[in-house]
C-alpha cells in the first residue's frame, strides 16, 4: 500500500489540477479492486475507471463513493444500473444514447468517446458534429467530457506519430463541443510518462500535441509500479505486487529421470527439485515451463518441467547443496517482485520470457491466490 501511495503521489504532484482517473478494472490489474479503490479514495482520488458495470457495482456495494466511469458498452438494463448506482457512462454508440434516453428519469452526465485511430470503440471523428447536435441541450443527457484511447502511447513525444495525430483530432473535436464547456482525457500510462519525460527535459514546445490541452489522465499500469515505455521511467515508480508461494516438498531426482507432465525436462545429474504450490490455475503461465526462474533463498533458480495447474517445480540443487533439506521447509519463493533480502525479479522479465507484457502477468493472478495487504492503509 505504501508503494501504491507513492505512485499516486507522484502523479498528484506532477499534475495537481488535472482530471485523474486511475483504472481499477480487471480486479485492479490483479491487485484486488475493492481494497485498492478504497485506498485510492483515501488518497484524494475523485474518479475511478472500470470496464464492466459489474465491477462498478461491486465497488459501490463495498463502500466506494467516488465517481466511477464505466468504459464498456451497455444496453437499457445496463443503463439503468449505471444510473441507479450513480455511476458515469462512457458513451461510444448511438444505441447507448438511446438506452440512456429510454431509462433516465433524471438528467445524467456522460463522457463521450471518439475513435481517433484505435478502431475499437467510440464515435468516428467525422460524426462529431452529429453527436453534438444530438446531445446539445438534451433534456436527459449532459456531456461532461470527451475522451479517446492512444493505441501507441509509447510514441507520444514524437511530433508526427500516431499519438500526436490522435490528440490533434480530439482537440479539433473539442472545438465542436466548446459551448458545452467540456474537458478531454486521453493520456494512458504511456502518454503520461512521455509527458513527464518532456517536463523533465524542460520542453518549451507548447505547440506539441501533449500541450494542446491539460489532457486528463487515465493511468493504469503505472500506478501499479511498472513503466510501459520499455525503459526505466522518470517517475521512480514502485511495484505494488509481490507474487509469492512456499515449498510444498522436495524430490530427490536421479540423473536421467524426468519431471512433470510430458517428460519435458530430464535431470542431467542427481538433483534436488522443490515443488512449489502455485501453477497455471493461479495465473503462472504454462508458457513459462522450462524458461523462467524464481527466487529461492535469495538465489535465482530455474523452473523445470511443465508448469502444472496447481504446482511448478524448480531445481534447487546448487542452493541446498551440503545442507539439510529440513532447514528449507516452508521456504518462501518469489515468482515476481522482491524477496525479504531485497532481491528483485520483475514482472517485466517474466513477461518477456512468456512472450507477453507485464499487464498480462499482473492481471493473470487468479482469484484463489490470497491478497495480503501490507503498509499503511490510512495515508
Amino acid at each position: 500500500m505504501d508503494n501504491l501511495t507513492h505512485n499516486i503521489r507522484v502523479l498528484q504532484k506532477a499534475f495537481p489540477n488535472r482530471f485523474l482517473c486511475p483504472m481499477v478494472k480487471a480486479n485492479a490489474y490483479g491487485h484486488g479492486d475493492v481494497k485498492l479503490a478504497l485506498h485510492l479514495e483515501k488518497l484524494g482520488i475523485q474518479q475511478l475507471g472500470v470496464c464492466l458495470i459489474e465491477e462498478g457495482l461491486l465497488l459501490r456495494k463495498s463502500g466506494v463513493n467516488v465517481e466511477i466511469l464505466v468504459f464498456r458498452g451497455f444496453d437499457e438494463v445496463g443503463a439503468k444500473a449505471i444510473i441507479d448506482n450513480n455511476m458515469t457512462a462512457v458513451v461510444s454508440t448511438w444505441e447507448q444514447i438511446e438506452a440512456l434516453e429510454k431509462v433516465a428519469n433524471k438528467k445524467v452526465s456522460v463522457h463521450v468517446k471518439f475513435d481517433t485511430g484505435m478502431n475499437r470503440l467510440g464515435f468516428r471523428v467525422e460524426e462529431a458534429q452529429k453527436v453534438f447536435d444530438r446531445l446539445n441541450g438534451h433534456a436527459k443527457i449532459e456531456v461532461k467530457a470527451l475522451c479517446t484511447h492512444l493505441y501507441i502511447g509509447e510514441n507520444a513525444q514524437e511530433m508526427d506519430q500516431t499519438s500526436a495525430h490522435q490528440l490533434q483530432k480530439l482537440n479539433k473535436i473539442s472545438e465542436v463541443f466548446k459551448s458545452m464547456n467540456v474537458f478531454c482525457h486521453a493520456l494512458n500510462s504511456s502518454g503520461i510518462l512521455n509527458l513527464m519525460e518532456m517536463e523533465k527535459k524542460g520542453s518549451q514546445d507548447k505547440s506539441h500535441p501533449l500541450y494542446m490541452q491539460n489532457w486528463g489522465l487515465r493511468p493504469g499500469l503505472m500506478i501499479y509500479g511498472y513503466s510501459s515505455l520499455g525503459h526505466p521511467d522518470v517517475a521512480g515508480l514502485k511495484p505494488v505486487m509481490n507474487l509469492k508461494s512456499v515449498v510444498n516438498n522436495f524430490r530427490q531426482v536421479k540423473a536421467g529421470e524426468t519431471v512433470s507432465y510430458g517428460a519435458k525436462w530430464t535431470a542431467q545429474r542427481d538433483s534436488v527439485i522443490a515443488v512449489i504450490s502455485i501453477g497455471y490455475g493461479d495465473g503462472y503461465h504454462r508458457l513459462l515451463s522450462n524458461k523462467s526462474s524464481v527466487l529461492f533463498d535469495g538465489k535465482s533458480v530455474p523452473v523445470v518441467g511443465t508448469v502444472c495447474m496447481d504446482y511448478l517445480m524448480v531445481d534447487v540443487t546448487d542452493v541446498v547443496q551440503g545442507r539439510a533439506l529440513e532447514t528449507f521447509k516452508n521456504t518462501e519463493v518469489v515468482l515476481f517482485g522482491a524477496d525479504q533480502k531485497g532481491h528483485v525479479l520483475s514482472a517485466d522479465e517474466l513477461a518477456h520470457k512468456a512472450h507477453t507484457i507485464s499487464y498480462e502477468m499482473l492481471t493473470s493472478v487468479g482469484e484463489r491466490v490470497p491478497r495480503v495487504y501490507v503498509g499503511k492503509e490510512t495515508p
